[in-house]
């Protein structure tokens, strides 16, 4: 994750919606959860853990204006916020919409792995999402 180009609007996993006061937000491709989106951090020096920052406050702003846009242009019935790191240990969150039951892929329960990283996303709808949310982050 250290390694990626994140000047560039597509990173290939996910198209970047928003450069955060310390993080850049993505709507992510792979899987099966229309709205799955990734934040990354960018700051210096690198961190794996939120408790390693010097200013959390701008990761968890950057995170929450991610949420709310989502919110506003998806309107789940909850949103899911994972700051895991197991596999890949630099810091990034995992901002999933969680949908009513008949169109959840796991009704009440955790999201399996594979809907967040088996398939893609249709391409023409993931570039009309990211427009809006685009547009959301933007005016926020």
């Amino acid at each position: 994750m250290c390694a990626n180009d994140y000047s560039a609007d597509d990173i290939g996993w996910g198209l970047l919606l928003h450069r955060g006061e310390v993080a850049n937000a993505y709507l992510w491709r792979s899987g099966r959860l229309r709205g799955y989106c990734v934040l990354i951090y960018l700051g210096a020096p690198h961190v794996a853990e939120p408790t390693d920052l010097s200013d959390a406050d701008a990761y968890w702003r950057d995170t929450l204006g991610l949420g709310r846009a989502l919110t506003a242009f998806y309107k789940p019935v909850k949103l899911n916020v994972s700051t895991l790191g197991n596999v890949v240990p630099h810091l990034h969150s995992h901002i999933c919409p969680r949908y009513a039951s008949d169109t959840d892929p796991a009704p009440g329960g955790p999201l399996p792995w594979d809907v967040l990283d088996n398939g893609r996303q249709d391409e023409a709808q993931l570039l009309a999402d990211a427009a809006a949310l685009r547009e959301l982050l933007e005016a926020a």
